[in-house]
């Protein structure tokens, strides 16, 4: 079982991907800091749109202080913030509509 870090605020997309992530043997913490991570944190998945994680700052800290591989989604995504968030770290970003119903291929194909 791997373990998975949502950075997650909205209850319905956290239930949403944890019920997903479940079905495919992911042991999921919802974590409101890195400082809530799980010793062997393989992956996050970070709400974007989120105020407190959708941001250059806290995608760089979480990248440099866990060397996670980072999924981020969001409602509306430009080239001029996805540059900005890759270069901070965010592996991934998919669009908000389509990241649970994608999440456990995503998933699987980076856990290869």
């Amino acid at each position: 079982m791997k373990d998975i870090a949502l950075f997650v605020k909205d209850f319905q997309k956290g239930t949403e991907l944890s019920n997903h992530l479940a079905d495919i043997d992911m042991h999921v913490t919802f974590a409101e800091s890195i400082y809530d991570l799980p010793d062997q944190c393989q992956i996050g998945i970070i709400d974007l749109d989120d105020e407190k994680f959708g941001n250059v700052e806290f995608v760089s800290e979480l990248n440099r202080h866990t060397g996670m591989m980072l999924l981020g989604y969001m409602e509306k995504i430009t080239k001029d913030i996805q540059d900005k968030l890759k270069a901070a770290g965010c592996n991934m970003i998919l669009p908000s509509a389509s990241v649970v119903k994608n999440i456990q291929s995503v998933i699987q194909e980076i856990t290869k």
